[in-house]
């Protein structure tokens, strides 16, 4: 049994005993690719610079929504252009970007939000990547976005919103992915998707070190956790846990194109 962890922030190169650590673990788990995501002019050299290192391990780049505030939207267009071509065969996507409506301290209004997603959108469009969308509490603004440019290929990352805003990015061509919100009793509403979804239509993630799953909120997540996911799924599914792994392993090498 193969697995994938689609979306992952993996411990840097610098910190090489630890993230090889990591990796030996996620192994032992069945955990035969990670994608490493980019999330800031500094993080996208960190995470290429992993996979560069670890044939296992595959990057995106991109600006998170309150990321790189000092930087014009020009900017930043310019320099993502720029990163993807110098470095276009290492890069399997454009993300995470997308919405975060949340207190974030001296985020990103809005409209700069949208605009920076456009843009980002608009570079996974030219370069045929596919888009990875962070979306916190934005489904009409993700939306717009999509319906504006005419949307190219991608995911709605860690998703957790209404089986009502999951058909709408499903009928565009998106993939859902799902994360330890899946298992968490807070989320039950989530259910609702994930029985729903395609078996054609949907990737697992840990968004490691980010949201452990239930049993494990007092540690940090990591790529090895991703079974649990898988197991959850099965389980909401009423199929194999086999089955859930072989779908969203095809699902997340047909999207990213991974060998």
């Amino acid at each position: 049994m193969e697995l994938i962890d689609s979306h992952c922030h993996l411990p840097k190169l610098k910190n090489k005993d630890f993230l090889e650590a990591v990796l030996f673990r996620a192994k032992e788990a069945g955990v035969v690719q990670m994608i490493n995501i980019g999330t800031s002019v500094k993080e996208n050299s960190l995470s290429l610079e992993v996979a560069k290192a670890y044939s296992q391990v595959f990057a995106t780049a991109a600006i998170y929504p309150h990321r790189d505030m000092d930087k014009t939207l020009l900017e930043l267009e310019t320099y993502l252009e720029d990163f993807i071509k110098e470095d276009r065969q290492d890069l399997v996507g454009i993300g995470e970007c997308g919405i975060d409506i949340s207190n974030w301290d001296g985020g990103r209004s809005i409209q700069d939000q949208v605009n920076l997603f456009e843009m980002q959108a608009k570079l996974a469009k030219k370069f045929d990547l596919p888009l990875i969308i962070h979306n916190r509490q934005g489904d009409e603004y993700v939306l717009e976005v999509l319906e504006k440019i005419g949307p190219p290929k991608g995911v709605i990352h860690c998703f957790s919103s209404s089986w009502e805003f999951a058909e709408k990015v499903l009928n565009l061509g998106f993939y859902i992915s799902f994360s330890g919100f899946i298992t968490y009793d807070s989320k039950e509403s989530l259910q609702k998707v994930v029985k729903k979804v395609p078996n054609s239509r949907f990737l697992i993630e840990t968004d490691s070190p980010y949201l452990p799953p239930e049993g494990h909120r007092h540690e940090k997540n990591e790529p090895k956790y991703v079974k649990l996911i898988a197991e959850k799924i099965a389980l909401t599914k009423g199929v194999s846990l086999e089955e859930v792994a072989e779908s969203s392993t095809r699902n997340a090498r047909d999207l990213f194109g991974l060998y």
